[in-house]
């Protein structure tokens, strides 16, 4: 059974639904294969676990930090 692992920021639900269409669309496009038992999984990630050049995003990207703070205030 074929599995694709999406590895990202946190997503709305609207962006992973029109995400897992276009992703089982290709890979029915690119490898012929029926997508009937494909399984895609989103991992999703807080922008606090993630690094770059040694700083957290959200401490380097406002823009981040910000994004982080509004999933935070989701109820």
């Amino acid at each position: 059974m074929p599995h694709i692992v999406i590895y990202s920021p946190r997503l709305s639900r609207e962006t992973k639904v029109a995400c897992a269409k276009a992703v089982t669309q290709a890979f029915e496009a690119t490898t012929g294969h029926s997508a009937d038992l494909l399984t895609i999984h989103f991992e999703e990630h807080s922008y606090d676990n993630v690094a770059v050049g040694g700083k957290l995003l959200t401490d380097a990207f406002p823009e981040l930090a910000a994004k982080e703070k509004r999933f935070r205030e989701q109820p």
